[in-house]
């Protein structure tokens, strides 16, 4: 069936073109992002723009200055350090020369840069575990089929969450690196080896919790599975206990680390997503809101849930039966799609954080589920590529939907630079109206600090004008000049927003949204000087002074 064949040269240029156009087909997709509003509002809404507001405070702000604009920065919950701070702010530093669209190119580049390393990861964790080299075929063939499934991601807005800074899609993309590091020490127990595994796990738990049982979960399930079948011995668990020692290091020192960098005073974090206490939650408990969550995640899932298993089957039934140790890939790739996620949700439920009145976000939160189909997927083809038949027939077929994606994505249109309409009339009317700094909610200020063209100063509140503290300067409420002159009336309480700055001199719309005009500067002082107060008393209360 290799009508190639003999031909070695012929064949990877072939193969190599199925991958060279799923990279471009991917990077064409991104294209569509600013043409589809819906999709231009999660890629640029105000989580995303986390990092994007952190990179303006610290080096484009008028004055700015690193040391102090870092002072009394509000962080995540998550860190997010390492892959996602790094790679924003080296892209973003990248694209410093451009006047125009320097944060969309810094974004989409992101997500680019973002989905190959995620890629190349699975890729490089394969290596690592087979035994033979990976052919050129094999991986031209495996990162075509990825790109395409990132194309399909962004054109179905599906898990975009794994694309974007500050998701956990950062977890994601550096999990299979952490386990290829993990093999090497399981197999080598090189000292050069435990400082690679002890680095990346203290890197990658320090930036994301969520990081620990993503790599837990399957790889002890996976070695419990082979002590359990294959040498149930207390040696063996000597071994199984001497190979986590620096796993186990590198999880103690990063929350060490992070205790400590949460008690000095250039940057505040606000605290993670905590448990309750056990005793308090189990009187909450509620079957009905561990079915809703189920529930949820089935329906979000399941096409993924459903691949997973039938790529692990169909490797079962149409390879030998081998032992793990020869190839523990697709189990682990199973585990961590199919099992820990239930994992995850238990959790969740017992400790108070899942259920109707819990995490809400099933996505961002569960993108384990969408690595393990990308996985297995991988070793499912890697598997059986050197079958003719199979390897030209899906190198074919994938060549035409990738093919037919381009066409379809290049006919919508594409685009970089963003302007939301809510920003542009707003920009409008503040040119009118001399508007420069305002009171708005968390879904506002991002967007407006970042694509305003008129360089609005929104300061974000909450609903009853508490402030809010995440992912802010806490030097934004303090600031006496200039006073605030505009309010967007969309989470925020009219009426106590009438107590604190008087009555509007004018209200206007954006989008059937009442936008207030406020002229009394005695008011805004009054207001500014309640926030002060407010963050002294919690600088005092946290030694931060």
């Amino acid at each position: 069936m290799d009508f190639l064949k003999g031909l070695d040269l012929k064949n990877r240029i072939f193969f190599f073109s199925v991958s060279l156009l799923g990279f471009l087909g991917f990077v064409l997709s991104l294209g569509r992002v600013t043409m589809d509003p819906s999709l231009a509002g999660f890629f640029y809404n105000s989580d995303s723009l986390f990092f994007s507001i952190i990179y303006q405070e610290l080096f484009l702000k008028p004055g700015a200055n690193f040391l102090i604009s870092l002072k009394d920065l509000g962080w995540t919950p998550a860190p997010y350090f390492f892959p996602d701070l790094v790679q924003y702010f080296a892209l973003r530093t990248i694209y410093l020369p451009l006047d125009r669209g320097a944060w969309e190119w810094t974004h989409l580049s992101y997500a680019i840069f973002q989905w190959t390393l995620l890629l190349s990861g699975i890729l490089f964790f394969l290596q690592k575990v087979r035994k033979e080299k990976l052919q050129y075929e094999g991986i031209f063939l495996t990162l075509g089929f990825g790109y395409f499934v990132g194309i399909i991601l962004i054109l179905y807005k599906i898990d975009l969450f794994v694309f974007l800074p500050g998701f956990h899609g950062g977890n994601l993309a550096v999990l299979s690196w952490a386990w290829a590091f993990f093999h090497q020490w399981e197999e080598r127990n090189s000292g050069k080896d435990f400082i690679l595994v002890f680095v990346s796990v203290f890197l990658f738990s320090l930036s994301d919790l969520l990081f620990i049982p993503c790599f837990l979960v399957p790889t002890l399930g996976v070695h419990f599975c082979q002590w359990f079948i294959e040498e149930r011995s207390a040696n063996r668990i000597k071994k199984i206990v001497y190979l986590y020692f620096p796993v186990v290091l590198g999880i103690v020192f990063s929350r060490f680390f992070f205790q400590w960098i949460r008690k000095i005073s250039p940057v505040f974090f606000p605290g993670v997503a905590s448990p309750q206490k056990i005793g308090e939650v189990i009187g909450t408990w509620k079957l009905e809101d561990f079915a809703y969550s189920l529930t949820r995640l089935w329906k979000e899932n399941w096409i993924y849930l459903v691949c997973i298993l039938a790529f692990f089957l169909l490797i079962k039934l149409l390879t030998k039966k081998e032992k793990f140790q020869t190839d523990r890939s697709e189990y682990l790739f199973l585990v961590l799609g199919i099992f820990t996620p239930f994992v995850l949700l238990i959790y969740g439920f017992v400790f108070g954080l899942a259920g109707k009145q819990g995490i809400q976000e099933i996505d961002r939160y569960f993108g384990q589920i969408l690595l393990g189909f990308l996985g297995i997927g991988f070793v499912f083809i890697l598997r059986f590529y050197q079958n003719g038949f199979f390897k030209f027939g899906s190198a074919i077929l994938l060549l035409l939907v990738i093919l037919f994606s381009i066409q379809f994505t290049y006919r919508k249109g594409l685009g970089i630079e963003h302007y939301p309409n809510k920003v542009a009339c707003l920009d409008q009317l503040s040119e009118s109206k001399d508007w420069k700094r305002g009171i708005a909610s968390f879904w506002y200020v991002r967007p407006m600090r970042i694509f305003s063209k008129r360089d609005l100063q929104p300061d974000d509140y909450l609903y009853d004008l508490m402030l809010f503290y995440w992912q802010n300067n806490l030097s934004w409420f303090e600031r006496e000049t200039p006073a605030y002159t505009f309010a967007i009336v969309d989470g925020i309480d009219e009426k106590i927003l009438k107590k604190k700055l008087g009555e509007p001199s004018s209200i206007t719309y954006c989008d059937g949204i009442p936008i207030y005009s406020f002229d009394r500067p005695e008011k805004s002082s009054e207001f500014i000087k309640e926030n002060r107060n407010k963050i002294d008393m919690w600088r005092i209360s946290t030694s931060r002074y």
